[in-house]
């Protein structure tokens, strides 16, 4: 396990339970902490082997044929049961800075950071927040503005919809207006969520977000952010600048609720989107470029029982030119979809769901012009997961 976090957590209970006393002495201390997170059990069957990440926990897509002898040695099923996506976080309240009310987060999982770390603790939110009534300041390790938290899949699978839903969580300062029009800027670099084959801290510039955002998430709501990225493959080289746009909304439908979102891209390999880079004949690198889809619709059936369908469709639109290396991230998949239903029973804290999850992908090649075309059959994974989730 890693020990500093570990340490970092003992501490906080430390300091929890010493504010906790100071109080009943002291008024005006008004520091506190509030405890939360989820113990997650997943149970999960693969009819093929997946592109994945912790022990096939996190599915991205199946795998492309691996043909010996004519055998397709990736067409065999798989099954794991794990509990790493169990996590705690620590909710940090305290005195006003300036006029300005100040609180903080820590949380952490034991999803590892490698497949060698599994089960050991990972930092997923660590930042600092200010707010007034007009403004909310955050500074730290948070969800990237293309994560819209108020618009993004409910699944059961810890995938949350990816590679078809941006994901990453980024070092950054973001500041957001208040209102039913809210404005959203954010300046961020990269930490576990990284671009393939090349780094935004040795471009010098970090990458700028701006998002418009419109409604209530109770209600309806709407939005449009654009995102620039500036990265170097190698020391030396010329930055490489990667644009990217998103769109979403979500609205209640009598007693369900709908969602959808787009994005459309350069070189989006930090949010675990296929595609990246290349180098053209001249050494000039050359963004790939991805277009994203996906809705959801659910509800509940009743106070104990709900419901969800989540779809959504990837299309690699290539480089445009000839290149002659590729950098990136699934890089030759021409275009891939997945149908995912769920259902759960929830009662109390604890929530029982179940998911099947039918992902198709198409495996391709670069063809001279720097397009993707399709060069071998299409592969299918049907993954069905069962969650016991309790939430505290």
């Amino acid at each position: 396990m890693n020990k500093q976090l570990l340490v970092l957590l003992i501490t906080l209970f430390g300091i929890t339970s010493y504010t906790g006393n100071s109080q009943t002495v002291n008024t005006d201390k008004k520091i506190g902490i509030n405890w939360s997170g989820l113990v997650k059990t997943d149970f999960m069957y693969d009819t093929r082997q997946v592109v994945n990440a912790r022990e096939g926990h996190f599915n991205i897509l199946p795998a492309a044929e691996n043909l010996v002898n004519g055998e397709d040695l990736n067409n065999q099923s798989n099954f794991n049961i794990l509990s790493i996506h169990t996590r705690l976080k620590a909710a940090i309240s305290g005195p006003d800075f300036f006029g300005m009310k100040t609180s903080g987060a820590i949380e952490a999982a034991f999803f590892g950071n490698s497949d060698a770390t599994v089960g050991e603790l990972r930092l997923r939110h660590a930042f600092v927040q200010l707010s007034n009534e007009k403004i909310e300041i955050i500074m730290g390790q948070y969800w990237h503005p293309m994560f819209v938290t108020a618009v993004f899949p409910g699944t059961y699978s810890f995938n949350t919809g990816v590679p078809f839903q941006p994901f990453s969580r980024n070092p950054q300062l973001r500041i957001t207006t208040k209102g039913k029009i809210k404005f959203i800027g954010a300046l961020f670099t990269e930490r576990d969520f990284q671009t393939r084959g090349a780094s935004v801290s040795k471009s010098g510039i970090p990458q700028f977000h701006a998002q418009l955002q419109l409604g209530k998430a109770a209600e309806t709501l709407g939005g449009v952010g654009f995102n620039v990225k500036s990265s170097q493959p190698n020391l030396g080289d010329d930055n490489l600048t990667s644009t990217a746009f998103i769109g979403y909304f979500r609205t209640k439908l009598g007693k369900a609720t709908w969602k959808a979102e787009a994005t459309y891209g350069e070189n989006m390999t930090d949010l675990l989107q296929i595609g990246g880079f290349g180098t053209a004949g001249n050494g000039d690198f050359v963004n790939n470029k991805t277009l994203s889809m996906w809705t959801e619709f659910s509800g509940d059936f009743s106070e104990t029982m709900e419901w969800g369908l989540f779809g959504g469709y990837t299309k690699n639109g290539g480089f445009g030119e000839a290149i002659t290396y590729v950098n990136g991230f699934l890089g030759t998949v021409e275009n891939a979809y997945r149908v995912a239903p769920r259902i759960g029973w929830k009662s109390g804290a604890l929530t029982i769901g179940v998911e099947g999850e039918y992902t198709n992908a198409q495996y391709g090649s670069i063809d001279v012009n720097g397009d993707i075309t399709s060069s071998t059959d299409a592969v299918n994974n049907f993954r069905l997961v069962t969650s016991a989730i309790y939430a505290f």
